[in-house]
């Protein structure tokens, strides 16, 4: 599944994959009080609110965009639309979107795919072909069993959790990851240095030097085969490339307090989601990414990956929510994994992502 600012970037660049005549006026805009995805004018120079869902639509998102569409309606415009817009609208919920009178639009991933190879667009084409490296194993049909396996209530022997660490940490793969480790941390420090210099007056140009180190390709075997992708992926691009549009005074603003170290840390997370401060396609994964970057001792990085692999060894750690209190619950169980096991944090991101596809090996 491609990510949603890749999606709206699509739908913007093609607004007649939505409909045709559409003119893009405007994206992730503020209109009537409301944030909203993306505004076109249509040929009747009508306006047209898009709600955008990279995913199927859901029952909540239902009652959202009827509360949605009551509070721009009050506005003195009678003449505007709203659509969601998703990438896959189920059957049930087309009947009970058609019966509100809310229009939908169903623009799939395997026809958005074949309309961009249409249009030879190899920049976005690049985005259906590309697999994360850290987030998603791409072997066939192990991530159904992945799932399967996090989705129940199994528990590991503690003679199964060393003999899986153990036949890891002699892996081929763990060896060859080890000879990367010094420059990936040596390109952490140089991160931090950047970012503890300029903080307050950071830059686009500081950010694409940070971007560059953290996520660097670094060139190794894994499964037999050269590992040349970036080492984060979706986790920085293309999601967190939006923070190139935003004024530089509104970055430096979200970094002060994301880093203030006054506040709280589920605090600081709040904050951010306010319009003042928001950035879209910086989520949890970013933000926990910086606060590692400037305090390993303290935070660790962050999403879904890394939190199911650690569920395969501790499996009383609840499922992922991302949600900021479940963070601190992560860093504590993390932490005390890599305590026993004599692994550095640094190698947290790399390791526990595999822990998976072990556990699937061997079953």
């Amino acid at each position: 599944m491609i990510p949603e600012k890749v999606f709206e970037d699509i739908i913007c660049k093609y607004p007649e994959l939505v409909e045709n005549g559409l003119t893009l006026k405007g994206r992730q805009i503020t209109l009537y009080g409301r944030r909203i995805d993306i505004l076109f004018e249509d040929k009747y120079n009508r306006k047209l609110i898009i709600e955008l869902k990279a995913g199927p639509i859901k029952d909540e998102h239902i009652g959202q965009i009827l509360s949605y569409e009551g509070m721009l309606l009050t506005a003195d415009d009678p003449t505007l639309r709203i659509m969601l817009v998703g990438t896959r609208v189920p059957p049930n919920l087309q009947k009970s979107l058609d019966h509100h009178g809310i229009a939908w639009k169903e623009i799939t991933y395997s026809y958005l795919n074949k309309y961009i190879e249409e249009k030879n667009d190899t920049f976005y084409l690049s985005f259906f072909e590309k697999e994360d490296p850290l987030i998603k194993i791409k072997t066939t049909g192990i991530n159904e069993k992945i799932n399967d396996h996090l989705n129940i209530d199994f528990k590991l022997t503690q003679i199964q959790i060393e003999e899986l660490i153990n036949k890891f940490r002699s892996s081929e793969n763990y060896k060859n990851f080890k000879k990367i480790i010094p420059q990936k941390m040596t390109n952490e420090e140089r991160a931090k240095t950047i970012l503890e210099r300029n903080m307050g007056n950071l830059n686009h140009n500081h950010l694409k030097e940070i971007f560059a180190l953290v996520d660097e390709p670094y060139s190794f075997n894994y499964d037999g085969k050269l590992n040349k992708g970036p080492w984060f992926g979706l986790l920085l691009k293309p999601n967190a490339l939006t923070i190139f549009k935003e004024d530089e005074n509104r970055i430096n603003n979200w970094f002060n307090i994301l880093t203030n170290n006054n506040i709280p840390v589920d605090r600081r997370f709040e904050i951010l989601k306010s319009d003042r401060y928001y950035i879209k396609g910086l989520g949890i994964g970013f933000k926990t990414l910086f606060l590692y970057i400037l305090e390993k001792s303290k935070y660790l990085i962050w999403f879904q990956g890394q939190h199911d692999g650690l569920r395969i060894v501790y499996p009383k750690l609840d499922k992922y929510t991302g949600k900021i209190t479940q963070y601190f619950e992560y860093i504590d169980v993390a932490k005390k994994f890599a305590a026993q096991c004599n692994f550095e944090h640094t190698e947290l991101d790399f390791i526990l992502t595999r822990f998976p596809k072990l556990v699937v090996q061997q079953k």
